[in-house]
């Protein structure tokens, strides 16, 4: 098969699978695979693929979402989709790291630490988009900020545990078991 239409076809299914998963897990609050799946398109497909399946597949999750369409709030949906993207970009330029990852304490502090900061990333684009639009002051800013601080504490540790104990893990074994992947790699 043609390697642009593997690349599209590869494409497709992170897309897919981030959708699903995304759906599947959207009425557990706070646990959520979609941030690893982005970051993992980014380590397998490259940070520029990783770009455009964090914002397609986020925009179609926050779109579509059973518990209410992101559309309804556009600068929301517009945080969530750019926060996605810089992090499918994020896992690309990790690409090495990950893929050459072994249980070690500082890697494990290393990957668990990015995935942290890639969900307080996540988490203070999104809580500012509503006071930012609505024209909050500074203090109505950090007010809303503290007020949603034990959700994303539990956002964040979920998310750290995932990177910790998944993603590494997981995109070795992809990139070992599927040709496209290991032939993508040996080139960088």
């Amino acid at each position: 098969m043609n390697s642009r239409i593997r690349k599209i076809t590869y494409s497709a299914i992170f897309i897919a699978l981030i959708v699903g998963v995304g759906y599947a897990l959207a009425f557990v609050p706070n646990v959520e695979l979609v941030t690893a799946l982005i970051f993992l398109s980014g380590v397998l497909m490259g940070w520029k693929s990783g770009l455009i399946i964090g914002g397609l597949g986020e925009f179609l999750f926050s779109a579509l979402n059973p518990l209410g369409s992101g559309l309804i709030f556009p600068p929301m949906l517009i945080a969530q989709v750019l926060a996605m993207v810089i992090i499918g970009g994020v896992g690309g330029l990790c690409r090495n790291f990950v893929l050459s990852w072994q249980p070690r304490l500082r890697n494990f502090i290393a990957i668990g630490l990015l995935g942290g900061l890639l969900t307080v990333f996540y988490d203070i684009c999104v809580s500012i988009a509503y006071p930012l639009s609505a024209g909050f002051n500074w203090r109505g800013l950090v007010t809303t900020l503290v007020a949603g601080l034990a959700f994303s504490i539990i956002h964040i540790i979920v998310n750290l545990i995932v990177f910790l104990f998944l993603v590494p893990v997981t995109a070795q074994r992809i990139a070992r078991a599927i040709p496209y992947f290991r032939e993508r790699i040996a080139l960088k």
